[in-house]
């Protein structure tokens, strides 16, 4: 017989934060758990994608032997589109262990698995601006809309269509940063969910058909990401004066809450919970979505620019905080004359279901055939394709040049500076392939990786070859780390062999499911990466 096992995870709370308030006894819940709780940290190393950072816990497997990209790109049509979790269906999640556990999922960032004995749930909150919903069995999601109703967040959703899916999906609304009302409002809605979530977890778990229960709470996620600057520092944090309370405190505060309750309804049955990822001031969402690509542009166009032309011999003004609109639109609204004619306009590829539409990335693509390289859509660090003869249809680099080109565009983004700060923009830039022609399903389709600095976020860039772009509005003011960044996850188990105090040995996210399902009495499965983590001695955690 399994021991009944339940698990919470905790979507992106940022860890510096999250100890900061529970020191200051602003978690009460957690603290307690904490305190009964034999603890540990999971390591983790940012690789490609901020999608990705779930991949090692959902299936077991390191994202050193797994191949999944959030976007592919197509070099014979210049094409691109972007995948989401819900789309991995190559690599099963860790609980299909069919016959062996009966299993509740409820809204993990996943596709529903056809090797899951009892409910899966998918899509009804999750942070992925890019909903679709579903359960197995189907009428479950039914049953849960008609008594608690969809996500607050979508309320007044966009409808969409992934043709690479083939699905229809809901996308909600990120208010603009500069909107109070619009932010306030959104606060309640990401509050409401929170709520909702915690009764629906309750419901299924006073069912008695269930070895492993499954959840998580994404609402810090997307708190962090829209409430940052009225919380932490940050450019637009005089904002913050517009609230009474911390909200990105509150909704910490109501996940608090939620695990309480859960916790005291879970009983004697095992209790993990663990967190993914941990979120920062976004420095990477205007450097690697609207600085890189017109940067490129103006590159391959000496004497033009496409979005947010500035004059480097002028004074910077003040930040502007009178940008209502969507970053997508207020971005949009830069555009020059050149833009105009050789942009593809965020509506128009909005409206022809392109899901990169509101990334300013994106609205090049009429012209990365002209250009001799290009930035592509990501979401995470800055990518860079070079158009190569013989590779892309179209290709203007000869192969022979390939490197040289590499290197130029190097040298030149390492020269761009923040213009407030004088601070360099980038970090540094990782060359992908040396062969412009090697195929490696492992690696990004970009040629170039471009890791930003991450010191503070700025809205203005001078370069000494292709000269201001900006002042810009800001977009979330939360975002994640590049590339390599280690980051450190915890996990706490509340168990009768688990005593408080006692510490698991130092592992990554992908040894959770290994010991979860060996806690249960389950054999991980050969293909797993990860493996079980034991508990310390006494003389090893002196």
């Amino acid at each position: 017989m399994n021991r009944k096992t339940v698990a919470i995870g905790l979507d992106c709370p940022t860890n510096s934060l999250f100890e900061n308030w529970l020191a200051q006894g602003l978690l009460p819940n957690l603290a307690a758990l904490r305190s009964e709780s034999s603890q540990g940290v999971l390591s983790h190393h940012k690789k490609y994608s901020n999608q990705n950072s779930w991949i090692p816990f959902l299936t077991g497997r390191s994202l050193d032997t797994i191949d999944y990209w959030v976007s592919t790109y197509k070099p014979k049509s210049y094409s691109n589109s972007n995948h989401c979790l819900y789309n991995m269906h190559d690599h099963q999640p860790f609980y299909a262990v069919g016959d062996k556990a009966r299993v509740i999922m409820f809204d993990l960032p996943v596709a529903i698995s056809n090797n899951v004995k009892g409910i899966q749930v998918a899509g009804w909150a999750s942070e992925l601006n890019e909903t679709f919903s579903a359960s197995e069995p189907p009428f479950v999601l039914d049953e849960i809309h008609q008594k608690y109703g969809m996500d607050p967040k979508l309320e007044g959703a966009l409808k969409f269509y992934n043709k690479d899916l083939d699905r229809h999906g809901l996308s909600y609304r990120v208010p603009s940063s500069y909107d109070i009302a619009g932010l306030s409002s959104f606060r309640d809605k990401i509050l409401a969910s929170t709520a909702t979530r915690g009764k629906i977890c309750r419901e299924f778990l006073q069912r008695d058909d269930w070895d492993l229960f499954l959840s998580v709470f994404s609402e810090i996620h997307v708190g962090g990401h829209t409430l940052w600057h009225l919380s932490q520092n940050h450019p637009l944090a005089m904002m913050a004066d517009n609230f009474a309370v911390d909200p990105l405190l509150e909704i910490y505060q109501a996940v608090d809450h939620e695990i309480g309750l859960i916790a005291d309804m879970v009983g004697d049955h095992d209790l993990l919970i663990f967190s993914v990822d941990s979120l920062v001031n976004d420095c990477l969402e205007n450097a690697r979505s609207l600085f890189l690509p017109e940067f490129l542009y103006r590159w391959n166009f000496p004497g033009s620019a496409a979005l947010a032309k500035g004059d480097a011999t002028a004074p910077l003004p003040e930040p502007r905080l009178d940008y209502p609109l969507h970053w997508r639109d207020e971005v949009w609204k830069l555009r020059t004359d050149d833009g105009e004619r050789h942009l593809q306009s965020p509506q128009e590829q909005s409206e022809n279901n392109d899901t990169f539409n509101w990334q300013p990335t994106n609205w090049y693509k009429p012209v990365w055939d002209q250009m001799r390289a290009f930035a592509l859509p990501s979401v995470a660090d800055g990518y860079i394709r070079i158009n190569v003869k013989g590779r892309e249809a179209r290709g203007l680099v000869e192969p022979a040049d390939y490197q040289r080109t590499c290197s130029e565009i190097s040298q030149q983004l390492c020269e761009l500076v923040d213009a407030r700060t004088g601070r360099a923009m980038v970090e540094r830039v990782i060359s992908v392939r040396s062969d412009p022609f090697a195929n490696n399903s492992r690696q990004t389709p970009a040629d170039l990786i471009v890791l930003w600095q991450e010191e503070s976020p700025t809205d203005v860039v001078d370069s000494p070859l292709v000269g201001r772009i900006g002042p810009v509005p800001y977009f979330r003011p939360g975002g994640h780390q590049k590339q390599g960044s280690k980051i450190d996850n915890f996990f706490m188990i509340r168990a009768a062999d688990c005593p408080p105090g006692k510490r698991f040995c130092e592992g990554s996210l992908e040894d959770l499911p290994a010991t979860i399902l060996s806690r249960m009495g389950i054999v991980p499965p050969e293909h797993f990466d990860g493996t079980a983590l034991q508990l310390l001695s006494d003389t090893e955690c002196a």
